[in-house]
Order: structure tokens, then C-alpha cells, then sequence
């Protein structure tokens, strides 16, 4: 199993800019998303909430990059780990919205309830062939 979302409590000297650290971090490799949020500001040091997701996050390398950064971190709030990043349902869903358009892309459509209609006709179809 890998790491693929990791929340971390992380202290950095104010002068720091937020938009740096995120794009330091988003170099990491596996790295598909960052979300860093203020948390605490005081006149010398900010607190940030430090989400990531990916798939295989490698733990020490974000925190030599952290630290490089000059800043540290200071608690681990929340760790998930799985085989696979990302949902099956989110798959099959993104799957059934692909052939429903592609098979709507040269037809005038006028009626948006026959998109959903023919969307949820693809993902059972998806759905039943997972067996």
C-alpha cells in the first residue's frame, strides 16, 4: 500500500512566501495535488494546514523539502493510505461521461435529460460488466 494523501501542520518564518512552498512541494514526485491553508499568523512565524495527494507520496522527501524550504513540520494530523489513488466510482463515472459525449458529439442534443438519461444507461452498462 502507498501513501496517497498526507495532512501536515507546518511552521515557516513569515517572510516565506505561500506560493513558493507550494510549488516546491508540487515538484515532488507522485505529488498530483497541494492545498495549503493559513492557519495561525503571528508576528515572526506562520501555521499551515499542508494537504497533499498522490499516488506513492514519498514522506522523508517532503520533509527535506520542507526543511530545505526553511520551514518545519510539526505534527503529522492525518495520513491515508491505499493500493489505488483514486476512486473506482469516480473511474466509472468519468468513463460513462466520455462515451455519452462521444456518442453525442456530431447530434444536436435538445433535451438535457436525455444526456442523463443515456449517462446513467453507460455507467450500469460499466457497472455490470465489472463482475
Amino acid at each position: 500500500m502507498k501513501i496517497v494523501k498526507i495532512v501536515l501542520d507546518v511552521m515557516s518564518p513569515a517572510q516565506q512566501s505561500i506560493v513558493d512552498l507550494v510549488e516546491v512541494l508540487s515538484a515532488n514526485d507522485n505529488v498530483s495535488r497541494v492545498d495549503i491553508t493559513l492557519s495561525e499568523l503571528e508576528k515572526n512565524v506562520e501555521d499551515f494546514k499542508v494537504t497533499m495527494d498522490g499516488n506513492g507520496l514519498d514522506f522523508e522527501k517532503i520533509r527535506e523539502t520542507i526543511n530545505e524550504f526553511g520551514a518545519v513540520i510539526r505534527n503529522v494530523d492525518n495520513v491515508i493510505s491505499a493500493d489505488e489513488f483514486g476512486s473506482k466510482q469516480d473511474n466509472d463515472k468519468l468513463s460513462a461521461s466520455i462515451l455519452v459525449l462521444a456518442r453525442h458529439s456530431d447530434l444536436k442534443v435538445s433535451k438535457i435529460e436525455q444526456i442523463y438519461g443515456e449517462f446513467d444507461k453507460t455507467l450500469k452498462h460499466i457497472k455490470s460488466r465489472e463482475v
